[in-house]
């Protein structure tokens, strides 16, 4: 019965919201690009859009961590693990400014879609060579002015809320751009809301924390640095898992 209304109500406040906000993002597109190329302002609005859908659900929170090693003045690529369509929203809650690295395929939600683009955010065509070979030029465009790239490294939701093998192409354009990457750990969002499911549950503390900056340097290559920022994000969970079966 929780879950029945918990997911009734999410949609209701996921359509109110976008029908309110949107609206606003377009007149903030509209009148700060101009003057702000990176669109900082627009995604900080977004990054409040997002939070809402916390912020106004009485049955879930989110534990923030290492926050503060996301400086602003330095740009990154966000690594994180992939559990649900809930960690979208938890990433917006860090309040740090960044692109999307995602499907094409989300360009088609109406308001959530349509924001994205507003945003300038970084869309890919798995499946055709030449969109890839665009992302990556526009992702190492977007680190070289300034700005973070988001990526979730797994390339697709995990099954099972295990970490699955990360593809390359994060820690390949963080070495191209020589930025750091910032290993994200992202735990209980798929006990909240499972994989090819509608249905949302209880799910009364997301966790989510940033790692201290991994360099590139310091790594012979990126199948090692990929190697060593899944064991940070796994050693994670593992605690996170450890300290609630102690509890």
């Amino acid at each position: 019965m929780i879950s029945f209304i918990l997911t009734i109500y999410e949609w209701i406040l996921f359509l109110a919201v976008c029908l309110v906000l949107y609206p606003i993002a377009l007149m903030l597109y509209v009148f700060t690009v101009p003057f702000d190329k990176k669109r900082v302002i627009l995604h900080r609005f977004s990054c409040f859009w997002g939070s809402l859908y916390i912020w106004l659900q009485p049955l879930w929170k989110v534990t923030w961590e290492g926050r503060e090693n996301i400086k602003e003045d330095q740009a990154y690529v966000l690594v994180a693990n992939h559990q649900a369509l809930l960690d979208i929203i938890v990433m917006y809650t860090v309040f740090k400014h960044f692109k999307w690295v995602a499907k094409n395929a989300l360009l088609k939600i109406p308001f959530i879609g349509w924001n994205m683009a507003l945003n300038d955010y970084i869309f890919v065509k798995r499946s055709d060579p030449k969109s890839q070979i665009k992302m990556m030029k526009k992702s190492e465009r977007m680190l070289n002015e300034g700005s973070s790239l988001m990526i979730f490294a797994e390339g697709t939701r995990s099954p099972d809320g295990e970490v699955q093998r990360f593809k390359r192409g994060a820690f390949i354009l963080a070495d191209i751009a020589n930025v750091p990457v910032i290993p994200i750990a992202l735990d209980n969002m798929s006990h909240a809301a499972k994989k090819n499911s509608i249905w949302l549950n209880k799910a009364t503390d997301m966790k989510a924390k940033a790692f201290p900056p991994v360099n590139p340097k310091d790594f012979k290559n990126t199948k090692e640095m990929s190697a060593a920022v899944h064991t940070i994000i796994c050693d994670q969970l593992k605690e996170w898992r450890s300290e609630s079966i102690e509890n």
